[in-house]
């Protein structure tokens, strides 16, 4: 009787609790309603209930999101006579530049769907007082095109702005724009300069190329930053002369355009190629230069291979150089092929299609084919000739007889004197034909990959390079120096 009362009395209690707790629902709250373009706003989705699920968001009407945090912060609190629950869980950050609407959003809470209410933010008139505050720190993006091709690169500029009445109390974040659909290369780290309305400015450009067509919207770069107010420096509470600023970029509309035809290289660029010989004797290199340089990106050029039946070839890595120069992109690209031969040859013709986005047209760029004339030549060997077979062992048995005729000739008591000399020099001549310690080797077709591209900066790069190519073809009368190809190829790898 006892246990069914105590089952009762729990069962009235946890209906109560639960009557108590409040109902089960979600709400949206934003930072601010009323912001300056380029406020950033914080908005936090909030849950009364357990095992709350949040929806995915990567954009709020149209904008996107700059950060999101996830925190369940579980706890006990009274509201009006009863007892909630509360978690906060889901916080957006994002930087509107125009009057918009934040949507409804759905929360599953306990299983069940939940909707928050849509909120409205107001932009500010920029022409109000409230723009110097603004103005104490912000940040513009700003581009060079409105429209390109793809595989055309232009120049994206992050402009930050600091008034020079303000110091910078704690470190700058700063998160670049979100570039997707881009190949995206920052130049440099940036610049800073003072402007004449008292800012500091700093600069940092982007070069962009886009692998796709469609409509973008890039940015908006987004940074944070502590700044303490110089004339408030001395003041006894410092604290309160310091605050965070949080910023972000404008966002730009960006439209790409398909190319008109297939191309190799987008942009307006030129090709040089020269080759450093056309005779050469049998086993020497001949070696092929190849630069491209012109208004657009080259870091994704790759040039071909050449494969030439009996001919080996090698190549170095391509040198590619990109810059901006008045709001221009400009760049480079190098690269040298060496060929080897014990037979005539020819150097293949190379053709690349050029697409200029300017005007729409497509120009050829070409190496032309190259005949090379390879003399004969006797093998590279190294050979020395020996009169008479030199034997360490019959060499120390003639001296050692000698000795033994010499010493019948001496006073006795000289022999011992002259024979521990003796006993010691023959040691130290032995020393020499003692095995010496192994030293670190090198596969010879590794130090031939390694060696080959530098064989114009050293003579005697140039001369074991011969003769690693002479063995490599079976000639294995040739000596090969290890000590000195340790040597050269620690040197150049």
């Amino acid at each position: 009787m006892n246990i069914r009362k105590l089952l009762i009395f729990i069962l009235l209690l946890s209906t109560f609790i639960r009557a108590n707790e409040g109902p089960v629902s979600a709400k949206a709250v934003v930072s601010n309603k009323n912001i300056l373009s380029g406020n950033v706003v914080s908005l936090h989705i909030r849950a009364t209930g357990q095992q709350a699920v949040f929806p995915i968001v990567k954009n709020i009407d149209g904008v996107k999101v700059l950060s999101s945090d996830e925190r369940i912060t579980n706890m006990h609190v009274y509201n009006n006579g009863k007892l909630k629950t509360e978690c906060t869980i889901f916080t957006l950050t994002f930087a509107p530049q125009k009057d918009m609407t934040i949507p409804s959003y759905e929360v599953e809470i306990e299983g069940r769907i939940y909707k928050t209410k849509p909120i409205k933010l107001k932009m500010k008139d920029t022409t109000t007082s409230n723009q110097n505050k603004s103005d104490i720190f912000s940040l513009k993006l700003k581009s060079n095109q409105k429209r390109v091709s793809v595989g055309e690169a232009f120049l994206v500029t992050v402009r930050l702005s600091l008034q020079d009445s303000f110091i910078i109390s704690k470190k700058l974040q700063y998160h670049r724009p979100k570039f997707e659909g881009f190949f995206v290369e920052q130049i440099g780290k940036g610049k800073s300069y003072d402007d004449k309305d008292g800012h500091l400015i700093t600069e940092i450009k982007y070069i962009l190329t886009p692998h796709s067509e469609g409509n973008y919207v890039l940015g908006p770069a987004y940074a944070k930053i502590g700044l303490q107010d110089r004339s408030k420096k001395l003041m006894a509470n410092v604290d309160k002369s310091r605050k965070m600023f949080q910023r972000a970029s404008n966002t730009l509309e960006l439209e790409v355009l398909p190319k008109t035809t297939q191309s190799d290289l987008v942009g307006v660029f030129t090709l040089e190629s020269n080759i450093d010989t056309q005779k050469v004797v049998a086993g020497k290199p001949v070696k092929l230069h190849i630069k491209i340089k012109g208004s657009g990106d080259l870091t994704r050029f790759d040039f071909p291979d050449y494969m030439i039946e009996g001919v080996t070839v090698y190549s170095d890595e391509a040198k590619v150089n990109i810059r901006e120069v008045d709001d221009k992109i400009y760049s480079s690209y190098s690269k040298e092929f060496v060929f080897i031969s014990e037979e005539d040859f020819t150097i293949p013709e190379q053709t690349f299609h050029m697409y200029n986005p300017k005007d729409g047209t497509l120009k050829k760029l070409k190496v032309d084919n190259t005949y090379v004339k390879v003399n004969p030549s006797d093998a590279v060997t190294v050979k020395v000739k020996i009169s008479k077979p030199f034997t360490p062992a019959t060499s120390i048995k003639n001296e050692a007889m000698k000795l033994k005729e010499k010493l019948e000739t001496i006073p006795s008591y000289w022999w011992i004197l002259l024979l521990s000399f003796t006993v010691g020099g023959l040691f130290f001549y032995l020393l020499r034909y003692l095995p010496k310690q192994k030293q670190r080797s090198y596969k010879e077709s590794e130090a031939l990959k390694i060696l080959l591209p530098h064989i114009s900066k050293d003579p005697d790069v140039e001369k074991m390079v011969l003769k690693l190519y002479a063995r490599k073809n079976g000639d294995r009368s040739v000596k090969i120096n290890k000590k000195l190809l340790k040597v050269l190829v620690e040197r150049f790898s």
